[in-house]
């Protein structure tokens, strides 16, 4: 085992690194896996937020329940391997903080139901930007081994569809200001602020990955 001198870290040698990622399990395809289920989520929700469509609105939650699965076999492999090709933490946070958007995005769809609220262009907007994120942070995340720029970018790309559910968030409550039923402007802005919220986990999400590529060699 030698020290690398850049990063203070100890390192194994490549031929023992090579040989353990090769025997061990496949963590890396597993987090990209959860990333896919995790897309498919948004992808629904998205669908959901522009049409309304029952049927988006339980695909949302099948997904939910892939993503979880997903993210249970990974931590599973985690517990069993002995080194991995990312720092173990980071694949465990990017695993439990891509959960945390799809789980936030399931939530909006179940208080939509709860409430009797119908998404809006401004939830189609909103949800929009959120899916563009997501696909971007899977992005990032197949490229992570590669010791490339990509992940950085995408993480970048990510956190700019953040600032534009910000954005839009804004707008949409600006607009309530003419609206004169309360029981609508209530619901509506409730239904917002879990949408902003949901931009909130993707932007720590974005964040782990951008830490992601600072903390390796």
């Amino acid at each position: 085992m030698s020290r690398n001198g850049e990063t203070g870290r100890w390192r194994w040698p490549g031929w023992i690194e090579r040989l353990t990622f090769a025997s061990g399990p496949d963590v890396m395809g597993l987090l990209v896996a959860q990333g896919e289920v995790s897309v498919k989520a948004l992808v629904a929700f998205e669908s959901w937020s522009t049409s309304a469509d029952i049927e988006r609105a339980r695909e949302v939650g099948e997904l939910e329940h892939a993503a979880d699965d997903a993210r249970h076999r990974l931590v599973a492999a985690l517990r069993s391997s002995l080194a991995t090709p990312i720092g173990q933490e980071d694949l465990f946070v990017l695993s439990e903080r891509c959960d945390r958007v799809v789980n936030r995005v399931k939530n909006i769809v179940a208080e939509a139901e709860v409430l009797a609220w119908t998404p809006d262009g401004h939830a189609a907007h909103m949800a929009v930007a959120l899916r563009a994120g997501m696909t971007s942070v899977l992005d990032g995340v197949r490229c992570l081994t590669s010791r490339g720029d990509g992940t950085a970018e995408a993480a970048r790309e990510a956190t700019h569809c953040v600032r534009t559910v910000e954005h839009e968030y804004r707008d949409s409550m600006a607009a309530l200001q003419s609206v004169a039923d309360l029981r609508t402007v209530f619901t509506a802005r409730e239904m917002y602020r879990f949408y902003a919220r949901a931009a909130e986990a993707l932007e720590t999400l974005a964040d782990r990955l951008w830490y992601a590529v600072l903390s390796e060699p």
